[in-house]
């Protein structure tokens, strides 16, 4: 971009570099703006009748729960937890002695992420409760090596030392593989769930060949500053020197390279999480690119700019819907944009000739000058945000989760210690102070402490995330005072405490501590899950013997059950069909099904994303869970395979509504899937005698088991059926050896003359049911039970409709058959 200040101009903003821009030049908003709202009531941020309710001040939580058993609808998520704002100023989990540059949240929130300046990353487990502090001799002197935390540490990994630090880290949506950048030219990707110390470098370098040997270009003029996996983690996108790029980690190649700016790149993303077709890109000339791939092979110019910050960008950030994102800007604002306003390129090339920021302007400083233009004149923005700092480093921003806020929030850090939560509507809705934040040594799940006396350390918050499920808030902060001085950081959690910001007795908030401790020993795992039913059992349904039916997330790589790690398919032996959600629904209670296989391909970047609902996966809890939908795999009326929501606890528990999810264990050897209950899989257990109950379930095997399907009776099945009776009655009077029978009719007609194929008990199955003829595509699948004894009893036919065959899905190219 060609510079056109005068000396006039920049003279103007040597005189005016001391100034108060909280006075009339962003005026704080307490009022919601019209563009806001018109936001919040066009359907794509969250519930409108939520919203309308939250103004009107008639949103009742407690109301709302209580009468939810009620409803014929279960009651929304974002209907709970939408006003349900972080509101504490945090308790230290994590102490560093250098500056950390990212903190974030995995997609479900089951891994907490950082990457630090010692080129170290720490992956913790946020399922696990918090441990005591325990200083240690370092904690006491600096030391850049030093690592505290009460977050238990599931694996900590050496990074490639790059240039100055690591500047951006992702991980994989199936949280898998972690991708960070240092400033070269080379992205590396490792693992996160064992400790292999392999990792696997992206280099995004033009390739050439010199005396037979492979050299890179532009070795010393080229640094990645972001990287950022695809929705289906096949490619990652980076951003740099002027540049970004897409490599294909199936083809394990390049595909884009494009010269999108005329400054750094400092942060870029995908718009949307479906096609992956569009890119955005944000960078120090203060502009925000859309590039289409599909237009790149003919044209290089970008789809449209987003044209509004003065000064340059240190984050974009996409809602992941293709249409709004988020950007911040060292003019102090954050910026809302819609891609449907975006300016053509040819409106961009046609003003792209004058800078409207403050000249020789360096946000590290710490100062920011006043500036003339509170925005280019061809902003197209649709909200601006301000209020925070965004000085000394590169302050992310984000969008609140969908789940639970409908991304009607977004928030970011800033360099003068405060965490801003916006509305969408302009208003900012909540302020978190990290200079208040207390030290380690106090319980992060304890109480909120009054504000403390003194101004408290300053602290440049980086980077902020919020959990999917639960109003907490993650922030990474710097400790120095200003670049040059000692580092060191400290990572923050943020909750949301309704009780201890009310007025209630001390002696209430002791109880509730006392109940939750004690559920917390019960369930030992995420919320909503519980351990195994035990015949040590006490009373109160706490068991010292139960072995934990939830593992943690650091042992998802030791508790697959038998199944390959990533995604699989699984098909029938008996009947060569594929397990498969019907109709490709994903609401409670959808059946999983049979069905011939509908695509050929092992290899994942050639299967078609329509057939995901034949593709199955361990998540990081050890559930089946099916990729289509992504929930979990539940066994209903205690035989059918449903898809099942993940449900709050329901008094007595466990019952039909709320139980514990069963575990599905593959034997490669045998290729038997066996299926381990938590609880007796009938709710209520039919015998009144609790002990015998837990006796009975508990001595049985339960497998998977397809059933067999006979043809339906035809007109002429019928037809010879009659002939046959009429030809045989005559001869009856001469005493034919086929006389009537004389049973009675209770002896004829036992009750089992109703039973559909799939209600008959393996072992009580005659040679004529295991007959499977009938035309139809559609099979299903059922879990079997029987006496342990009694599995050795059984036929041919029925040992091998529970055999199955668990096939992986190929991320290089190799034999395509199913």
């Amino acid at each position: 971009m060609v510079g056109g200040d005068d000396d006039d101009e920049e003279e103007y903003y040597r005189r005016e570099n001391s100034w108060d821009r909280s006075k009339g030049w962003w005026p704080r908003i307490t009022e919601p703006k019209k563009e806001g709202l018109e936001l919040l009531t066009s359907g794509e941020f969250g519930r409108i009748r939520h919203q309308v309710n939250s103004r009107n001040k008639d949103n009742n939580v407690a109301k709302l729960l209580l009468n939810r058993g009620t409803q014929v609808r279960p009651v929304s998520k974002e209907d709970i937890a939408n006003d349900i704002l972080p509101n504490t100023n945090g308790t230290a989990v994590a102490d560093y002695g250098v500056n950390v540059y990212v903190g974030q949240y995995s997609s479900d929130s089951a891994f907490y992420y950082t990457c630090a300046r010692d080129f170290r990353l720490h992956v913790y487990d946020t399922t696990a409760p918090l441990q005591p502090y325990v200083p240690s001799p370092r904690s006491r002197i600096h030391d850049d090596s030093r690592h505290e935390t009460t977050m238990k540490v599931i694996k900590t990994i050496r990074a490639h030392p790059g240039r100055w630090t690591i500047t951006d880290s992702h991980l994989s949506p199936d949280n898998q593989r972690m991708i960070y950048a240092s400033i070269s030219n080379t992205v590396y990707m490792t693992t996160t769930l064992d400790s292999s110390p392999v990792q696997t470098p992206i280099c995004f370098a033009d390739l050439r060949s010199r005396r037979g040997r492979v050299e890179y270009d532009d070795d010393d003029h080229f640094g990645i500053w972001s990287c950022k996996f695809s929705a289906d983690g096949n490619e990652v996108i980076a951003g740099g020197s002027a540049y970004i790029f897409v490599y294909d980690l199936v083809a394990n190649q390049r595909t884009v390279k494009i010269k999108a700016h005329d400054d750094d790149v400092n942060s870029c993303c995908w718009a949307d999480t479906a096609s992956g077709n569009v890119l955005i890109s944000a960078s120090d000339d203060s502009f925000v690119k859309v590039w289409d791939r599909r237009s790149l092979g003919t044209s290089r110019k970008p789809s449209g700019v987003l044209m509004g910050h003065t000064e340059g960008i240190t984050y974009v950030s996409a809602k992941g819907d293709g249409r709004y994102v988020l950007s911040n800007g060292k003019d102090q604002v954050l910026r809302l944009w819609d891609l449907r306003k975006m300016h053509s390129n040819a409106e961009f090339e046609a003003s792209a000739t004058r800078s409207y920021g403050v000249p020789h302007f360096d946000y590290r400083d710490e100062v920011y000058p006043k500036p003339r233009y509170k925005a280019h004149p061809k902003d197209c923005s649709v909200m601006q945000y301000t209020g925070h700092e965004v000085l000394r480093t590169l302050i992310r921003c984000h969008f609140s989760p969908a789940a639970t806020t409908g991304q009607q929030y977004i928030y970011s850090g800033s360099s003068d210690g405060q965490i801003h939560i916006w509305s969408l509507d302009g208003r900012v809705a909540q302020v978190l102070d990290r200079s208040q934040t207390l030290p380690m040594s106090f319980d992060a799940t304890g109480p909120e402490f009054g504000r403390r006396s003194g101004t408290g350390r300053k602290v440049c918050v980086r980077d902020v995330s919020w959990h999917s499920e639960q109003p907490i808030l993650m922030s990474a902060g710097w400790l120095g005072i200003r670049w040059g001085s000692r580092e060191g950081s400290m990572i923050a959690r943020h909750e949301w405490k309704g009780l201890s910001k009310s007025r209630g007795a001390i002696e209430d908030w002791v109880e509730k501590q006392r109940i939750e401790r004690n559920e917390r020993v019960r369930r030992r795992g995420m919320p909503g899950t519980f351990e195994v039913a035990s015949d040590d059992e006490t009373e109160d349904g706490v068991s010292e013997n139960t072995p934990d039916m939830q593992p943690s997330a650091q042992d998802a790589d030791l508790r697959t059950y038998g199944f390959p790690q990533g995604y699989f398919i699984i098909r029938s032996v008996a009947t060569d069909r594929l397990l498969d959600v019907e109709s490709d629904m994903v609401e409670d209670s959808t059946e999983v099904i049979l069905w011939p296989a509908t695509e050929s391909s092992l290899v994942e970047s050639m299967r078609r994303p329509e057939c995901n609902n034949q593709v199955f996966f361990i998540d990081t809890y050890g559930q089946l869970c099916s990729r289509s939908s992504g929930h979990a795999v539940d066994v209903e009326d205690g035989e059918r395979l449903v898809l099942r929501h993940r449900r709050p606890i329901s008094h007595p528990f466990p019952n039909a509504y709320s139980h514990p999810l069963p575990r599905f264990v593959y034997n490669p050897d045998t290729k038997h899937i066996t299926v381990l209950f938590g609880a007796d899989p009938t709710y209520p257990s039919a015998m009144p005698d609790r002990a015998a109950a837990v006796a009975t379930w508990r001595n049985k095997q339960y497998s998977l088991a397809s059933i067999p399907l006979r043809k339906p009776r035809t007109i002429i099945d019928d037809a010879s059926a009659i002939l046959s009776s009429a030809l045989t009655a005559p001869f009856s009077f001469f005493g034919s050896t086929n006389a009537a029978s004389a049973a009675r009719p209770d002896e004829v007609f036992d009750g089992e003359i109703d039973l559909r194929e799939e209600e008959i008990l393996e072992q009580d199955r005659s040679e004529e049911g295991e007959v499977d003829d009938s035309p139809e595509r559609l099979r299903h699948v059922r879990v079997v039970s029987f006496a342990k004894e009694a599995a050795a009893g059984l036929g041919e036919k029925a040992k091998l409709r529970m055999q199955w065959e668990v096939l992986p899905l190929l991320t290089t190219k190799q034999r395509t058959e199913v």
